[in-house]
């Protein structure tokens, strides 16, 4: 009975060894060589955007692809950093630095590791640890892992002339969007919709749609919908997906939208229907436009005129002619 008891306790602690390494090394990162890989003179990145609900005091680890298909060997330096949207729609997102920003994640975020290099054609799975504590409260939380390609190092031979030159530093980043589970505030609503610089009158195709999205709530919202277009006659001509976008806590975002048509005539009325991404809520709001091509119009007018008077020319000569005879 001593045996079995020893034994089953031996194997029990073996087993938690073995479980912990197994952990450990489950998230650890590694780079691996992809065959075949073209110069194309970029990093990539994958995903560039993740999403996750936590609740306080979980803790989870999500993985970011880099690969290199520079041509050259780069070192690289991993930071992060937060980001926030805007009340200035021609600002957009906005990275904060070493600064916190108002729904701050970066303490939350641990990367494996702060540095590491890729020879070309290598990519490196990177695991980066989410922690939200404790008493951390209910909403959103945003930041960037950003991985910046360091200029490579110049060596200076003895006696040779030391130029100024300045480093160009390029970086990608994969955006993480973490909701704290818990009461939070969903307000967000379509301020506005209407046409590129509000105007009325166009020439010709393609029409240009610019939508304003408010959100004043304390977690990001993901609006979407469709633009529909009708004739004067009020039949539906085209319509316009639009693909869900985040749009930031305590901001507003501009989102543009192309109608891709060049041949219109007369006018028509657009009608924006966007849900916000919660409770199912549509708003909608529609514009009306005019597409005159005019310089075509009068082309048209000058060539009928031009086609006219030579009728009349040509039908005086004969009379003319015929009388004198």
């Amino acid at each position: 009975m001593r045996k079995i008891f020893f034994f089953t306790f031996l194997g029990t602690i073996v087993l938690g060894v073995i479980f912990s390494i197994g952990v450990k090394n489950v998230f650890a990162y590694g780079i691996e060589t992809l065959p075949g890989t073209a110069v194309e003179g970029d990093i990539v990145l994958g995903p560039g955007k993740i999403e996750a609900w936590l609740n306080p005091g979980e803790k989870t680890t999500r993985m970011i692809y880099f690969t290199n298909r520079t041509g050259r060997t780069i070192d690289f330096l991993v930071n992060i950093e937060d980001f926030k949207g805007s009340r200035d729609p021609e600002e957009g997102t906005i990275f904060m630095g070493e600064e916190k920003g108002p729904y701050s994640l970066k303490d939350y975020l641990h990367p494996e590791v702060e540095k590491f290099t890729l020879e070309h054609g290598q990519r490196i799975s990177l695991p980066i640890e989410i922690t939200i504590p404790e008493d951390a409260e209910p909403g959103g939380r945003y930041g960037v892992v950003f991985a910046s390609a360091l200029p490579p190092e110049i060596e200076i031979k003895p006696g040779e002339e030391v130029k100024p030159m300045v480093g160009i530093i390029s970086r990608v980043g994969c955006l993480l969007f973490i909701r704290v589970k818990g009461e939070v505030i969903e307000d967000g609503f379509l301020k506005s919709f209407g046409t590129k610089d509000a105007k009325k009158y166009f020439e010709q195709g393609p029409i240009n749609f610019e939508l304003l999205f408010e959100n004043n709530g304390n977690v990001h919202l993901a609006p979407y919908g469709m633009i529909e277009i009708k004739n004067l006659f009020g039949k539906k001509v085209d319509e316009i997906e639009i693909d869900p976008y985040f749009a930031m806590p305590d901001s507003v975002r501009m989102r543009e939208m192309k109608w891709e048509r060049e041949l219109l005539f007369g006018r028509y009325t657009a009608l924006a229907s966007v849900n916000r991404g919660y409770q199912d809520i549509i708003d909608q709001k529609s514009i009306d436009f005019w597409v005159i091509p005019w310089k075509i119009i009068l082309a048209g007018l000058v060539g009928l005129f031009l086609i006219i008077w030579f009728f009349r020319w040509i039908t005086g000569k004969f009379e003319i002619r015929r009388k004198t005879a």
